[in-house]
Order: structure tokens, then sequence, then C-alpha cells
């Protein structure tokens, strides 16, 4: 039985503004298979957000352009599905834990009626009585009590409307679930409630999650693999295993040096030199040679392909690819 859910080809995203084009996607190809939790860690600006809205087919249009790829969620296109082919897959096959908990939810409508609403568009057989029994139930999963159906989300918390947002996405038990960065605008001691919240859930519905996030630590302990972004491009791809043990890309291995370590005495962190590639301008070799220690002249040539270091791990540097392979150590 084929275990794959979705499948994302050669997706390229650009998005054209007055101050020229910004290539924020750039050759991604991701796989993630039913029940299996992936990370896509990277930087501010890298692209994990447009990768996610390109899945959900929510990009701003314009600005924004696909200007190639596939998003294959069971075998179809994505990317091809019409406005009301959509409306469908939304909600009921994927959905979506914004950053923001403040912003996601309707300010006028009661908590318990936005989850009603998911349930009430994709089980059109359900009576009134049985969506909003679903709804309050919904509630109580996530760990709210059902009686606070009828408030409205100014009378929450921050950490508890995030729990909302996820009972939303939850509703309709999805196949898989996009959360990007849902801690982000809460405070340390709520992100650890939601995040254990997140991965009981996940494990409770067999749910398939993309965590967007910057927090190696999460992924860590949510993910089973990783998939580390880098000026629009995946620059290194594995289990969890394979990038926390064997950091492979000039990168990876600097984000994990740049992280403070309890058992090490130092007194300054080590970060990466210089700032992120320009996405308006990006060179036509391998966008990290200007920060890399790493860096030979073989670098400028052209820009690396993601090819396999060790089974199972992929990374995009012309040093760490096995031997036999084009621009290995035996070339």
């Amino acid at each position: 039985m084929d275990k794959k859910l979705m499948d994302i080809k050669g997706l390229v995203v650009h998005y054209e503004t007055d101050d020229g084009v910004v290539e924020a996607v750039n050759d991604v190809s991701l796989e993630i298979e039913k029940g299996e939790v992936l990370g896509l860690v990277g930087e501010t600006g890298a692209g994990k957000t447009t990768i996610a809205l390109s899945i959900m087919n929510l990009l701003p249009k314009p600005p924004a352009h696909v200007i190639q790829g596939e998003i294959l969620l069971e075998g179809e296109d994505l990317l091809k599905k019409k406005k009301r082919e959509l409306q469908k897959i939304r909600g009921k096959k994927i959905s979506m834990v914004f950053q923001d908990p403040m912003t996601a939810l309707n300010p006028v409508q009661s908590v318990g009626d936005q989850i009603a609403e998911v349930i009430r568009l994709h089980d059109t057989g359900l009576s009134d009585s049985e969506v909003e029994k679903r709804a309050s139930d919904m509630l109580e999963t996530v760990g709210i009590p059902g009686t606070r159906y009828h408030d409205f989300p100014h009378q929450f918390s921050g950490g508890m409307k995030q729990r909302v947002v996820i009972a939303i996405a939850l509703a309709c038990k999805p196949e898989l679930i996009i959360a990007d960065e849902p801690t982000t605008a809460l405070d340390v001691t709520i992100q650890a409630q939601v995040l254990e919240l997140m991965k009981k859930l996940q494990k409770d519905f067999h749910t398939a999650m993309l965590l967007i996030t910057h927090d190696f630590g999460v992924v860590a302990d949510i993910c089973n693999k990783c998939a580390v972004i880098y000026a629009g491009q995946i620059i290194e791809y594995g289990t969890v295993e394979h990038i926390f043990d064997h950091p492979a890309h000039p990168y990876t291995i600097g984000l994990f040096q740049s992280l403070p370590s309890l058992d090490k005495d130092v007194e300054r962190l080590r970060p990466i030199k210089g700032s992120v590639a320009d996405p308006t301008d990006l060179p036509p070799y391998c966008s990290f040679y200007d920060r890399c220690d790493d860096c030979t002249e073989a670098c400028r040539q052209a820009d690396p392909k993601l090819l396999e270091c060790e089974e199972g791990h992929w990374v995009r540097c012309i040093h760490k690819w096995r031997k036999g392979e084009p621009g290995g150590e035996s070339d």
C-alpha cells in the first residue's frame, strides 16, 4: 500500500514586486508519508510560509506566481484544482494552523460557531444539534471546557486561542495538518503546552503534519524527518537522526554551532558569518557560497543539485556527495 500522502515536485514560486522579482521558492521537492511529521526548518524569509501557502493554494496572486512544479495530494495536483474543488479539500483533507492565533479567529463569532462552521461545510448530513455537539467535543479535546462554546475570542488568552485554532484544524480529521510556526506568538511556558497538545493529537488522530519552525528543539521533540531550507532551496533532508547526529551541509552545521549548549562553557556563541542571500539577486552558483567556511572555486561553477550523501540523507553541497556522484570525491 502506498504510504505517500503528499509529493511536492520542483516547486518554483516568485513574487513580482516594484523592486524586482523575489525568487522565494526555488525547485523544492518534498514527500510526506501518511502519519508522518516533517519539520521544515529555516531562517525568516527562507520560503517556508510560501511553501505552506502554495500547498493550500492561498498565495496572494498577484504578486505571487507559481512558475512551475506540482503539489500532488494522493496523486492529484492541487495547483490544477478549481476554487470549488479546493474548498472541499481545505479543512477536510488538509488544514492549516497559522502563526498568529490573535488574527486567525473571527472576533465577532463565537469560538464554538467557528469550529461548527468547518464541520457544517464538510459533513453536510449532520443536524444542527449534532454539529454543535461535535464542535463542543473538539473544544474538550484541546483542553477547553465545552461550556465555553458561546464565548468570543477576546475572552481567551493567546494559548487558549491557539487551542481553538487547532480544534478548527482537526474538526474534520484531515489527513494533513500544516502548522506554520504555531507557537511564535506565545510565551515559553504556553509554547510547551501547545506543542505537547499537538504532539498528542497528531498521534491520536494519526494525522500527517508539516511543521514549519526555526527551532531545532521542536523538531527533535515532534518530527520524524527534517528538511532544512535556505534561500528558497532545500539544502539538507533526512531523518531527524541524520540531521542531528550527522549534519552534512555547512549551513546546517552552522545552525547547530550557533545554538547555546548546556554541556559546554563558552563566552560567545558562534554565529554564521554574513547575511542571508538576497532573494531578488540570487547567484547562479551555490547561494550559501559567501557565508561558507568550506567553499572552493568549484562552488562557483554551478548551482549544486540535491543528492544523497548516504541512504535517505540528501544534501545540496558538492563537497558532501558520496563517491561516484557528479562533483564527488572520485571525480
